[in-house]
């Protein structure tokens, strides 16, 4: 199977107040710097010649770079990497920072998917979350988005929000159903400690709905995008037939990948890395010297332990014979007493090809994935 290149763009006009990723509003003056280094770490890279057949342009906010400094990347990257002619090509973007003419022109350099952060339609939810786009503006960005000539569109939803009630998540799935999306994210918030939304929580500022009310929200959603045909193939993703996120899809199922750009990762199989998260030293270093910040070697106990819980975020979960001819050993003879007593709790269940989360197994996930540490 190819690899997949994963490219990091931490800028973002505002940081919402609920991320903790890698990106940092109001230092776009770093944009044109950042993206020579980019260049230059690419260009350097000793995989060179490697075959491609998934691009993603991550942050951050992607679609805050130019046309130029997007295209400048992408050619740095054709000219070191053997890229697929069928190449899933994606940019993240936030619905202010799409307009119709600059859509024609991603499109033309070859970008082919678009992940817009949407997370929610309503004016108020919007606000506590710090986004700065508006409920008109997502709706006209899918519509800029397919009249530039996309058939690929995905969007990010978030629900068990502050303030949020089922109503406004039922009202968020009508109206995101209503546009031509082929493929959603729907994440239920998680409260990360240091971001502003975590501050307001602990402080009492705002509240979060009760357990029962996100549980019934998590039921609406998974109810709703099975009604509209929707494949639910991996926890919190959603497509419509042959849809799936080519490159998402490689994490999940332990296939190699490349990271390029401050904080980004990468897997080669056997070793994970990280890079340095500091922008200025990035630009300095990057293509000159190392950016790692951190390599662990993954040994055989590790490296089944994460193909268990990474592979039961897919529909398919464990498959068997997959897990056998990785590792030359069954999953029975190492995670067999787990599977057996997640099995009897209702967690998992048998498939023609291995074992998967059940409904309820869904609904306690972190549990299930924790089990298959040893």
């Amino acid at each position: 199977m190819m690899t997949g290149l994963y490219i990091h763009i931490p800028f973002c006009r505002h940081k919402c107040r609920y991320c903790d990723f890698p990106s940092y509003g109001g230092v776009e003056s770093y944009i044109p710097a950042y993206t020579e280094a980019l260049c230059r770490e690419i260009s350097t890279s000793p995989r060179e010649g490697l075959a491609v057949d998934t691009i993603y342009f991550g942050g951050g906010t992607p679609s805050l770079l130019t046309i130029p400094q997007i295209a400048s990347v992408l050619q740095a990257v054709t000219q070191h990497f053997v890229v697929d002619s069928h190449a899933e090509i994606t940019l993240e973007g936030n619905p202010d920072s799409l307009d119709g003419d600059y859509l024609k022109q991603l499109r033309r350099l070859g970008i082919n998917r678009l992940s817009m952060g949407i997370q929610s339609f309503q004016p108020q939810l919007l606000h506590s979350l710090g986004r700065i786009h508006s409920r008109r503006q997502a709706v006209e960005a899918v519509e800029y988005a397919v009249r530039a000539g996309f058939d690929n569109l995905s969007a990010d939803l978030m629900y068990g929000l502050p303030g949020q009630t089922l109503q406004m998540v039922s009202d968020d799935l009508e109206q995101l159903f209503q546009l031509p999306l082929c493929h959603t994210s729907v994440y239920s918030l998680i409260l990360e400690q240091g971001t502003c939304l975590h501050h307001d929580v602990t402080t009492g500022a705002v509240s979060l709905p009760p357990d029962e009310q996100v549980d019934a929200m998590a039921s609406l959603v998974h109810q709703a995008f099975d009604a509209h045909g929707f494949d639910h193939y991996e926890i919190s993703s959603y497509a419509r037939p042959g849809r799936r996120s080519r490159h998402n899809v490689k994490y999940w199922t332990y296939v190699p990948y490349l990271g390029f750009g401050v904080s980004a990762h990468s897997f080669d199989g056997s070793v994970r890395t990280a890079h340095i998260a500091n922008i200025p030293q990035y630009i300095r270093d990057a293509g000159r010297q190392s950016v790692l910040a951190e390599s662990v070697i993954i040994d055989t106990k590790r490296a089944q332990e994460d193909y268990c819980f990474l592979a039961l975020r897919m529909r398919d979960g464990i498959l068997y014979d997959d897990f056998a001819r990785r590792f030359g050993v069954s999953v029975e003879s190492e995670f067999g007493k787990v599977v057996e007593r997640l099995m009897a709790q209702g967690l998992l269940e048998q498939t023609e090809r291995g074992c998967r989360l059940t409904s309820l197994g869904l609904a306690y996930g972190n549990y299930v994935f924790s089990q298959f540490i040893r």
